[in-house]
């Protein structure tokens, strides 16, 4: 006779010992596009979860092939398509239609709800990667296309940037596009955001050609592991100007923001920073570099 057992129907009598398959009534089941039409899915997509074990059809006609579905099973398509609305993938969905406990579920949920939250922590890293990049290129072009050369007085909000001391040879694109660095922060499993930062100890040094140590500097993500060592930046008043074009020729910038805090009353120094806004990073031609010099200031 015709029984059901884990939601499959078993087909066969026992008689004389022997196991005789019986006729299945397919009007009480749903073909194969019938339960695809209802729960609005593919016939592929009702296969491949045959394949992975998450969905069985009660049915298969041995001279045929055709699959047939009872009310039942088709109702476990729409519990499958909202695990994979919440985000599990389909191999992670084996055992659903099996279990009668639903600590099985709590299980699942509470798993991925890890899952989850450690990729919503990279998507967040991503978004404000990229936000602070378009970010340099819209005060890049600004820049750039009103010629801006100004100098001008800012207070930078007080943050904590990772840093790596290096050796300086006035090789910008070596200490923009660095290697070093990106192999310590890759190490530590860190990542940064927003402009390349050259700390110097000495702004003069560094005007005359001379720097040969220089500070790499940059934020840290919003979601970082904060596993490296961290230094201040800001909290204070800096005097800026930007440098448009080749950095090799920033030297003479030095010195109009010497010559501008001596008559406006400031001392400046002794270190320095320039923050690379376009560079190697986004372009190859030199010409179309932005670079903001930034010396810490005090009043007289």
């Amino acid at each position: 006779m015709t029984t059901i057992t884990e939601g499959r129907i078993l087909l066969g009598s026992l008689v004389g010992g022997r196991s005789m398959v019986t006729k299945v009534d397919t009007k009480t089941l749903h073909s194969i596009g019938e339960a695809a039409d209802i729960c609005n899915v593919s016939r592929k997509t009702l296969r491949f979860y045959e394949e992975l074990g998450l969905l069985i059809p009660d049915h298969v006609s041995p001279k045929n092939g055709y699959r047939y579905y009872s009310e039942d099973t088709v109702m476990l398509i729409p519990v499958l398509k909202y695990y994979k609305q919440m985000g599990f993938h389909l191999q992670e969905m084996t055992g659903i239609s099996d279990t009668t406990d639903y600590f099985f579920h709590q299980r699942n949920f509470l798993t991925k709800l890890d899952v989850l939250r450690k990729e919503e922590e990279r998507i967040q890293n991503c978004h404000e990667s990229v936000s602070d990049w378009v970010g340099l290129l819209n005060e890049g072009t600004m820049a750039m296309e009103n010629k801006m050369s100004s100098i001008s007085l800012k207070y930078i909000d007080h943050d904590y940037y990772y840093f790596l001391e290096q050796d300086f040879e006035y090789d910008y694109k070596k200490s923009i596009i660095n290697i070093e660095w990106t192999n310590y922060l890759e190490a530590a499993e860190s990542e940064i955001t927003g402009p390349v930062i050259l700390a110097f100890d000495d702004y003069h040094l560094k005007a005359r050609g001379l720097s040969q140590k220089a500070t790499v500097v940059q934020k840290p993500v919003r979601n970082s592991k904060f596993l490296l060592p961290r230094c201040d930046f800001g909290g204070q008043m800096f005097v800026c100007m930007y440098h448009l074009g080749d950095q090799q020729e920033i030297a003479d910038k030095y010195y109009l923001l010497e010559q501008w805090s001596k008559d406006h009353g400031y001392i400046i120094g002794p270190n320095s920073y320039e923050r690379y806004v376009i560079d190697y990073w986004s372009t190859q031609d030199t010409n179309k570099f932005v670079t903001e010099i930034m010396l810490p200031v005090t009043k007289i």
